[in-house]
């Protein structure tokens, strides 16, 4: 091997990936650029398959808008794909960006994402109780809207705000203080002690079952989950200890879709979200 031809053969690749990840990510141009900010966009837009709004048509673009209101906030969340593929990220760009209006006030989302364009945010105070929200992706001087309802508050009646829910109990069975129209979802943070003495904290969703008169989740698939969740956290490992007492903050999330503009893809999104947690003292050994 000629001396200097490894060093130049390596450095024809940097260049040769750099100029991939700014391709892959739409960006490049200008070498003078923060080479580091570039290679960290590329990163994300490889595992996100990033695409850029200015080169697709609407009907290419849906909407993933989330709308929720706590304390006379109203929070926006929004994000774009590529149809119904989701693995696919959308990044405003050319004349293309995401608005946000509700209670006679109109804002533009911004990112926050560290600049790579992949979420957006915003929040405008409203006390109503149950907010009219409009997101729009706006192109130019057209906006193209989807408008939801948040619903309104709620409370956990049963159980109490703290509880102690031991296995042998079979089942935790959720009550509300109101009819829970649209869709129900439930996730859980747990603080959880192995018998080992070691613990883990993780975050997770689970699912729940229906009885006549409540939301249920029964103590065995709450404790397979935490399992589960406990051997992932712990490598993978196969002879990870047994979970023994966890606390955990249970979130019950009710939400509502919208309608949005039929320019837009047809996959396309709002929801409108309204949450309660209460927490929970689980024992497996009792």
């Amino acid at each position: 091997m000629k001396p200097g031809f490894r060093n130049s053969r390596t450095l024809q690749l940097i260049s040769a990936m750099g100029v991939f990840i700014l391709s892959g990510c739409g960006g490049g141009g200008n070498p003078g650029e923060d080479i580091g900010n570039a290679i960290g966009q590329g990163l994300v837009c490889g595992v996100l398959n990033c695409k850029e709004s200015s080169d697709l048509a609407l009907t290419d673009i849906s909407t993933r808008f989330s709308v929720s209101q706590n304390n006379g906030v109203v929070q926006v969340d929004a994000g774009l794909g590529q149809s119904a593929n989701v693995f696919t990220t959308v990044r405003p760009s050319g004349n293309d960006r995401i608005t946000a209006s509700g209670n006679g006030q109109s804002i533009v989302l911004s990112d926050n994402s560290g600049g790579m364009r992949t979420k957006y945010s915003g929040q405008f105070n409203d006390n109503s109780a149950q907010p009219v929200v409009t997101v729009s992706l706006q192109r130019g001087a057209d906006n193209y809207p989807a408008t939801v309802t948040i619903p309104s508050a709620f409370s956990i009646t049963t159980p109490a705000a703290v509880s102690n829910l031991p296995r042998s109990a079979v089942k935790m069975r959720v009550q509300f203080s109101r009819a829970m129209p649209g869709y129900v979802y439930a996730s859980m943070s747990v603080n959880c002690n192995r018998t080992d003495g070691s613990s883990f904290t993780d975050s997770t969703d689970i699912n729940h079952k229906l009885d006549p008169d409540a939301y249920r989740i029964d103590t065995l698939d709450l404790d397979a989950v935490l399992n589960a969740r406990s051997q992932a956290k712990n490598n993978n490992n196969p002879n990870t200890a047994l979970v023994s007492t966890c606390t955990i903050d249970f979130t019950w999330t009710n939400y509502v879709t919208g309608t949005v503009s039929s320019s837009l893809n047809k996959y396309s999104e709002i929801r409108g979200l309204r949450s309660v947690t209460h927490r929970v003292n689980y024992d497996s050994r009792a």
